[in-house]
């Protein structure tokens, strides 16, 4: 089980330099602007659970998987793993807990890159302490998973940045870990690698029982992998199951987004009163419109559409992605407000 309780982390702002007279006095002589990653994060993941941090860049989804490994302490807070501190107590979950940071970031320096794949696994699987015999087992079992077995015996250096990031999420399949933080796995990989890696994470939830946090920009990803979610930007905007989450954002009747594509420019105010939200752009001499409408004005928005020249009209429902991208919205709306006001 993991717990995030008030998880607060504040950065100094950087300094120009410190070969500048004036930056030096104002380091010195001032306090240092405090910038924010985290603010009062509060959430709980049950044991087997696969919870998804949802944010924009800059959220301090990577903040908070650095807090996890004890490589940044929080400026108030705690973050438990399975009951232990994980700053304080880190020795007490050292082994039980693994990370995968985004893209091919070997952070730990466990690979040696001109080593084969196969011999690799098998010195990480030496380090945590599992036999030769096992070791052998699960190593097949992650390479045939993740269908690297046709590179068993290359060197790590010569695989493409896919290919060394699917061989890095293996480590979990080998290791199994009660808990494992993966801050964006599949970034940078293609679609049908990206769907290897999710088959292996949901194994590693439904097999070995791993609690999984998972980080992503991925919304799709998000709905397929995540039992629950929390978007947050600095703090905390919305928690919920993926289904639920769409389903509240449908209880506001805004139901159904519509794509469509037309020839000539649009009068905006043409659609007052009929959309929830409107956006409109120009690509290749074409304008585009994506719309967010109540069902009930369905008919009045294609009544509208009739005195343009439309090519197309695709109605789509509303997905994880529009509820992440509407809560950003009214986030960033209340805390322009908020600032005027102070």
């Amino acid at each position: 089980m993991i717990e995030s309780v008030n998880l607060t982390k504040y950065y100094p702002s950087p300094i120009k330099s410190l070969f500048d007279l004036k930056s030096l006095r104002d380091f010195l002589g001032k306090p240092r602007e405090k910038i924010p990653a985290l603010i009062d994060l509060n959430f709980k993941v049950k044991e087997g659970e696969i919870f998804g941090l949802l944010g924009p860049n800059g959220a301090g989804k990577t903040t908070f998987c650095k807090i996890a490994n004890a490589l940044v302490i929080p400026t108030r807070g705690n973050l438990y793993i399975n009951g232990y501190d994980s700053v304080k107590e880190h020795d007490k979950i050292k082994g039980r807990i693994f990370t995968i940071f985004g893209g091919e970031r070997d952070l730990f320096g466990l690979f040696q890159w001109r080593v084969s794949v196969e011999k690799n696994l098998k010195f990480i699987a030496e380090l945590w302490g599992i036999s030769k015999v096992e070791a052998e087992k699960r190593i097949n079992y992650a390479l045939e998973l993740l269908n690297l077995k046709d590179k068993r015996n290359e060197w790590y250096q010569k695989l493409s940045a896919g290919m060394r990031q699917k061989v890095y999420l293996a480590l979990p399949l080998i290791i199994q870990p009660e808990a494992l933080i993966l801050d964006e796995p599949t970034v940078y990989l293609d679609v049908f690698t990206r769907r290897e890696v999710w088959n292996a994470i949901l194994e590693l939830s439904k097999e070995f029982r791993t609690t999984i946090i998972l980080t992503t920009h991925n919304l799709n990803e998000a709905e397929v992998l995540c039992d629950r979610v929390l978007i947050f930007n600095e703090k905390k905007i919305a928690e919920g199951k993926p289904k639920e989450l769409v389903e509240k954002f449908q209880a506001l009747k805004i139901d159904r987004k519509l794509l469509i594509k037309l020839k000539g420019k649009v009068e905006v105010d043409d659609f007052t009163g009929i959309t929830e939200k409107i956006k409109v752009y120009t690509q290749n001499g074409f304008t585009y419109l994506e719309i967010y409408i109540k069902q009930d004005y369905l008919k009045d928005i294609l009544t509208v559409l009739t005195n343009y020249d439309v090519i197309d009209i695709q109605n789509e429902a509303v997905t994880l992605e529009d509820v992440f991208a509407h809560v950003r919205s009214l986030d960033s709306y209340v805390n322009s407000k908020v600032g005027k006001k102070s």
